[in-house]
């Protein structure tokens, strides 16, 4: 309350005193009124920024929530079930074997107090947004955590009775399925776990138990591997941010470095910086079709804000391609929000591409087409390079869901029917030759 009301009264101290220099001292608004026109473009810097700022204030608000990151909630109710699951094994177990019993329990109740630890190590007390952000990015507590639950479900599986073992077989075969139809452990799982396997209580648990390490550990594989996709993914999107917003600020502070303007070059004296351009010379730019006619304003070209608009036009293609690819894309249960990555990927490349689209047209690289008429055709083909981006990151976003779909998981899989092993093809028993036959020409008999 007390910095909105900050906010306001700052706002209105500006206004305040930008009215009474507008009355006291004309000339000096004048002065001012003018260079704020002609660096008007320069705004966009501090709009950024704003932007930006607020943007990290939420993400803030958002690392500040009593468990922070929804992986943490999950991590401690699944310990809080299998320490539940655990108890009332105890409590129903026959007294067969004691000691082996009581190791197991004890080996399960060591990853049960390793995993919430590591998800929140603080008991009831907020995590630092820093520290909740380098586990974020490195993955190291969301690894010990899932490991250690893992573990916890794998050592469970020893003291489970043969009913529940029966009942859970179709779900440690389908953490399976995304492995290779050859795979031989694959095989060996869906063989001997089938119901009509002949094999004792004790090989079916040794069976029940392997199949459910594998597929954990694969699971726990494919998670390292999605951390280290989505690391790559954020620090290309963030360098392509860094190079188009340096090229924003070249543009803005020399808008002859990356010209973007069609049509006759203005003349410009040897040594001296490029004229204002006036009245309709033919010369169109992103910011401006043409000056307007003599006298009403001396503009320059190409303008300071031209990257800029370019850029933006781009950003707002890429982003329209980012709501397209949305369909395509599918979600995930992991703690590493790759989609989300793949989309802030799409923003600058398609900004990046925009840029470099029209450089290349006004470099005459495209062939038969050099020249462009007019401001909004400028315009339009900047986002229509920017919505071309996705022929790039298509190819990221294909890799991205080949990992994802190699996640175990628990939903439905419709799985094609495989082919049975190619068998070798039996040959024919050889059949004897038959003699051929050498047919004679008659001879001709002379007359």
């Amino acid at each position: 309350m007390h910095r909105a009301v900050w906010a306001i009264a700052i706002t209105l101290v500006v206004l305040l005193v930008a009215v009474t220099t507008a009355n006291v001292w004309p000339a000096l608004w004048q002065t001012i009124s003018s260079f704020l026109y002609d660096y008007r473009w320069w705004w966009a810097l501090p709009a950024a920024l704003a932007v930006a700022v607020l943007l990290l204030w939420l993400v803030v608000r958002l690392l500040q929530r009593p468990w922070g990151a929804p992986w943490r909630a999950h991590v401690l109710a699944s310990a809080d079930a299998l320490q539940y699951q655990l108890d009332a094994l105890l409590a129903g177990a026959t007294p067969t074997q004691p000691e082996l019993t009581c190791s197991i329990a004890q080996a399960v109740r060591h990853h049960l107090e390793v995993a919430p630890k590591a998800a929140w190590p603080e008991d009831d007390k907020r995590l630092p947004v820093a520290e909740q952000f380098l586990d974020w990015w490195t993955g190291a507590p969301i690894e010990a955590a899932y490991v250690n639950l893992h573990e916890a479900e794998i050592a469970l599986a020893q003291l489970l009775p043969d009913d529940q073992i029966q009942a859970r077989i179709p779900e440690a075969l389908a953490r399976l399925q995304t492995m290779e139809g050859t795979d031989p452990r694959r095989r060996a799982a869906e063989t001997q776990l089938a119901p009509t396997a002949s094999l004792s209580a004790n090989q079916r648990r040794a069976a029940f138990q392997t199949a459910v390490r594998i597929g954990l550990e694969l699971k726990d594989q494919t998670h390292e591997r999605l951390r280290g996709f989505r690391n790559v993914v954020l620090v290309t999107a963030a360098g392509l941010m860094v190079l188009v917003v340096a090229l924003c600020v070249v543009g803005a502070w020399k808008p002859d470095a990356v010209p973007l303007c069609f049509g006759p070059p203005p003349s410009t004296a040897a040594g001296q910086p490029p004229p204002p351009v006036e009245g309709p010379v033919g010369v169109a730019c992103p910011s401006e079709e043409r000056p307007p006619t003599p006298g009403t304003h001396r503009r320059r070209l190409p303008a300071p804000g031209d990257v800029t608009l370019v850029a933006l036009l781009g950003l707002l293609g890429g982003g329209l391609s980012t709501a397209l690819a949305i369909r395509g894309l599918q979600g995930t249960s992991t703690p590493y929000d790759v989609p989300v990555a793949l989309s802030l990927l799409k923003l600058p490349s398609g900004a990046l591409t925009a840029l470099v689209g029209l450089l290349f047209v006004r470099g005459q690289f495209v062939p038969g087409l050099s020249q462009l008429d007019n401001q909004p055709q400028i315009l339009a083909y900047a986002f229509l390079f920017g919505i071309s981006q996705q022929l790039f990151t298509r190819l990221v976003d294909q890799q991205a869901q080949g990992i994802l779909g190699k996640v175990p998981s628990k939903e439905p899989v419709s799985a094609k029917p495989e082919p049975p092993p190619a068998e070798a093809p039996t040959q024919a028993p050889a059949q004897p030759e038959r003699p051929r036959r050498l047919s004679r020409r008659p001879r001709r008999q002379r007359a």
